[in-house]
């Protein structure tokens, strides 16, 4: 009786040699896949300082070095349109768009709730003058020692549902950003008001360096609420006194940039944002590497995963 489930020696060598074939062809075309879905990598401009004094050197650097957009404060964008002869101008100067502002608002005392919504809404408008799409949200107030976000939890959710609304009725979207040293730090509170808030308006913009500085996962939060995420600030975590407050330039630290980076490869084509180098700028500390070189040295790292850089100035 024939064996249906046999091969002659011949047919499976031709069959290996098939799959092998199969094998070899299908990293390749795996790759070139890859390289379509590629985010567009853009920059904070912190590393260069938190002033409207520091704008202008942080695009100069950026466009040399061939980041695709910039994001800066929303107090800076106000001070250069009120102050130094409009924003546009010296963006355009350089070519390297804007997609989003950094804003902070308080979220523990209720009576400072109106006034702050009408700042945001100024600094959301001139955003959008400028071209911006998403504005990177900080809950802001003061953290104290004993600081339990229980006590403030009613206002906190009301007061950034109120923000978030008023940023969408804009046309803009608001992602939250937690940062050590507000009331939105730790994983736990992550958790919280991501779970509570509501997301119609709020989104999700992590800082993956922040998170790990605040004791959290950036990896498992990242996937957790992958499907808010709007915006990311891509920053390295190392700890300890490296002349930017514990970070560090990509690839420098702990934080698992690259499998962060694959994750975020599904999300991209939903994203109002981007993905944007960060890296913070400490006053009086000695960093080991000037600006120029701490964005290039990310820059060179985010360029051995496969991201593309402008071409003319890289």
């Amino acid at each position: 009786m024939e064996n249906t489930n046999s091969y002659s020696r011949r047919g499976f060598v031709k069959l290996a040699g098939m799959a092998g074939a199969a094998a070899l062809i299908a990293p390749g075309f795996a790759f070139e896949e890859a390289k379509k879905r590629r985010f567009k990598i853009g920059s904070t401009f912190i590393l260069w300082g938190y002033g409207a004094d520091n704008l202008e050197p942080a695009l100069k650097d950026m466009a040399s070095l061939g980041y695709h957009s910039f994001e800066t404060f929303g107090n800076v964008i106000e001070e250069w349109e009120t102050k130094r002869g409009g924003f546009k101008q010296v963006v355009e100067k350089h070519g390297v768009p804007i997609v989003s502002a950094f804003c902070a608002t308080d979220v523990l005392d209720p009576s400072k709730t109106k006034a702050e919504t009408e700042k945001l809404v100024r600094w959301t408008k001139m955003l959008k003058a400028n071209g911006g799409k998403l504005v990177e949200y900080c809950a802001g107030g003061r953290r104290g020692k004993d600081f339990n976000y229980k006590d403030y939890a009613k206002n906190m959710i009301e007061s950034m549902n109120t923000y978030a609304k008023a940023v969408a009725d804009e046309g803009l979207v608001c992602a939250l950003h937690p940062h050590t040293g507000t009331p939105v730090e730790t994983e736990e509170e992550i958790y919280y008001v991501m779970n509570n808030l509501d997301t119609k308006y709020m989104k999700f913009g992590p800082d993956v360096g922040q998170i790990q500085k605040g004791g959290g996962d950036p990896v498992k939060i990242c996937r957790d609420f992958m499907h808010l995420i709007e915006h990311v600030h891509l920053k390295d975590y190392a700890g300890g006194e490296t002349g930017y407050l514990g970070y560090s330039p990509l690839g420098k630290g702990n934080v698992k940039i690259e499998e962060i980076m694959q994750m975020l490869e599904k999300r991209r084509k939903e994203m109002a944002g981007m993905v944007m180098f960060e890296l913070d700028y400490q006053a009086n500390s000695k960093p080991p590497y000037t600006t120029y070189e701490a964005a290039k040295i990310s820059r060179d790292f985010m360029a051995k995963l496969n991201y593309k850089f402008d071409e003319k100035s890289a």
